[in-house]
């Protein structure tokens, strides 16, 4: 999880790489949830983007399964080749965490995040 002047845009940047031995165990889903669980309750944020490239399904699917919706395309160069991405969204009040998550001790942190 990423942002830029989150004090301020109150929007957060996920992205995540699994390895393809932990793919297919839920392990994506849940470190997503957790992170937007952070994200929106503990934090304050109020959407979250992610992308993934368009043969990426499995990224796709996590994404979709957490309730973000497409948010247009992206072009970049991928050693050398033109690859098309999906930016994905996902705003507070739409997203519900498919798995219980508790947050401790985040207090302390606050000030890090530009939030007190």
């Amino acid at each position: 999880m990423s942002a830029t002047d989150f004090a301020v845009t109150r929007e957060v940047h996920t992205g995540s790489w699994l390895g393809r031995s932990c793919q297919g165990h839920g392990l994506g889903t849940e470190m997503r949830a957790a992170v937007l669980h952070l994200a929106f309750t503990g934090l304050g944020a109020l959407s979250a983007i992610s992308a993934a490239f368009e043969h990426n399904g499995a990224s796709l699917a996590v994404s979709r399964k957490l309730g973000y919706q497409p948010d247009g395309l992206s072009v970049h160069n991928v050693r050398g080749r033109r690859a098309i991405a999906q930016r994905l969204r996902l705003n507070k009040d739409t997203f519900t965490s498919p798995i219980p998550i508790g947050l401790h001790g985040l207090e302390p942190c606050l000030p890090h995040f530009g939030l007190s």
